[in-house]
């Protein structure tokens, strides 16, 4: 709050007192000194009158610094009250936040005790894995033993496939000679047919003309 008070400047000027009975005065030296104090009256009153202007603005100013001072109050107290209403709201939330704190160790608690048995069931699981290799282990032998005997059937089979191709191809040569003899075949039996007829018709003739000197 800021408040400005002029300083009062209070100039007295001092009153020549006419005093007429310690000595005799002549009327015009009885005016001249009231003349005097007349216009140190007259002084005194302006003087007076600046200064009752200076506390009037400053009375002027103190109600205002006053009703600002109020306003300030009243905020401040609004302040205060939304203030307390935080606080408590942080009170409460400091509350909430200490019971959730309470729970999630709760939680961890129970959560330890779940992977205390975990890590037992881990325990074991590996156990059974260790188990499971070695069972592996027998089975890739076995595997291994099974590739080696595919390894010997393949073998052996591509050695069947290979006298296959040669049977067929010996086949393939026996059928051409096949093909070749039963043409000739053929051939001979129309030329013995042919020639067995031929002997037939000769032997007939043969037989007439046998008769027919057999009969002379």
């Amino acid at each position: 709050m800021r408040t400005c008070l002029s300083i009062l400047t209070v100039v007295i000027m001092s009153l020549v007192v006419v005093k007429l009975q310690a000595e005799p005065m002549t009327a015009n030296k009885g005016l001249e000194k009231i003349k005097i104090n007349l216009e140190n009256a007259r002084k005194n009153k302006s003087e007076y009158d600046k200064n009752l202007e200076l506390v009037k603005s400053n009375v002027v100013e103190v109600q205002k610094a006053k009703e600002s001072t109020l306003a300030q109050k009243k905020m401040v107290a609004s302040e205060i009250t939304k203030n307390n209403e935080s606080l408590k709201k942080i009170q409460n939330q400091e509350r909430d936040i200490t019971a959730f704190i309470a729970k999630e160790n709760d939680k961890i608690n129970l959560e330890t005790k779940q992977i205390e048995q975990l890590q037992n069931l881990i325990g074991q699981i590996k156990k059974n894995q260790e188990q499971r290799s070695a069972i592996i282990a027998d089975y890739q032998a076995q595997l291994n033993s099974a590739g080696n005997h595919k390894k010997a059937w393949k073998e052996r089979e591509e050695k069947l496939r290979e006298q296959e191709n040669k049977t067929a191809q010996a086949l393939r040569g026996i059928a051409s000679e096949e093909s070749s003899w039963l043409g000739k075949k053929k051939k001979y039996e129309s030329e013995v047919k042919r020639w067995a007829a031929e002997t037939d018709k000769q032997q007939k003739i043969h037989d007439t003309y046998q008769g027919l000197a057999d009969g002379k």
